[in-house]
């Protein structure tokens, strides 16, 4: 028993990341980052660095940037001072 419920756990924790959003920066500028996904979270995203499962379904609006919405095994990429999905 303790062998199957230990399986479904893992299992859980890896369907999860899988279907997680990720936030990579390619630029050097540091960026103000709002997640929307069913309440607001403020952030920001230093320059050249990546942000990974910030939400499995969500808007994200990169201030001064543009916004997406995303969901799934996304990755939502900033470069050149634009914003999109890949």
């Amino acid at each position: 028993m303790k062998k199957i419920l230990a399986a479904i756990t893992m299992t859980a924790f890896w369907t999860a990341s899988i279907m997680a959003v990720d936030l990579k920066n390619e630029d050097s500028n540091s960026y103000d980052v709002v997640i929307e996904d069913g309440g607001s979270t403020n952030s920001s995203i230093g320059g050249n660095t990546t942000q990974l499962s910030i939400c499995s379904s969500c808007k994200i609006i990169v201030k001064g940037v543009g916004e997406v919405s995303v969901s799934g095994s996304s990755t939502v990429l900033i470069k050149d001072g634009k914003i999109s999905v890949q």
